[in-house]
């Protein structure tokens, strides 16, 4: 799932701020490898204005990542799941998402600087946006789900990143992603048969 939303969102900005996340260029993980050969195979950007790539949750990882890039960036923060199950017994599983488009700025920006930094990357956002809820309409999601009807767009003021931009809140429903009522119904099928 996670990984998923990686090689999703990674095919929206530049290549090179993708692959400037693979630091280390190998890995004990066979996954490491096969995403690195991912980003190496993709085409031109969906949107080449985004420079950068930020994958990640923990916020010294994202901050450490943050000061080592210039320019523009779209920031992936996956959150928590949410799962229901309902009279039928239908399991929904729900993930929080917030995607950031933002841009750095110098610590003597102006208020126009911030204006405009603010400007352009809420057109990018609104775009992404855009691409998602098309995505999500055609059922090209690669994790199978929707993206709920609402969304909230945000804005991203971070003295800490020393960035300026607009996150995108979403959820994304998909029935049952980590085949919960399967493992019900063979327990079920085990506790009959013993």
């Amino acid at each position: 799932m996670i990984l998923q939303l990686f090689r999703y969102f990674a095919r929206y900005p530049q290549k090179q701020g993708v692959l400037s996340m693979f630091t280390n260029g190998e890995s004990q993980y066979a996954e490491y490898a096969e995403l690195l050969e991912y980003v190496n195979r993709l085409s031109e950007p969906l949107f080449p204005n985004i420079e950068s790539f930020v994958f990640g949750q923990s916020y010294d990882d994202v901050k450490k990542r943050i000061d080592s890039i210039t320019g523009s960036y779209l920031f992936i923060d996956f959150g928590e799941f949410t799962s229901t199950r309902n009279s039928r017994n239908s399991i929904y599983d729900t993930q929080k998402l917030a995607v950031t488009i933002a841009l750095k700025v110098p610590d003597n920006a102006d208020t126009m600087e911030i204006s405009i930094a603010s400007d352009r990357t809420l057109l990018l956002l609104a775009n992404c946006r855009k691409k998602i809820v098309e995505d999500s309409e055609q059922r090209l999601l690669p994790w199978g789900g929707e993206i709920a009807d609402q969304q909230d767009i945000v804005p991203f003021v971070s003295p800490e990143f020393k960035s300026i931009g607009w996150t995108l809140m979403l959820t994304s429903e998909t029935p049952d992603i980590f085949n919960v009522k399967a493992s019900f119904i063979q327990q079920k099928n085990s506790n009959i048969l013993a």
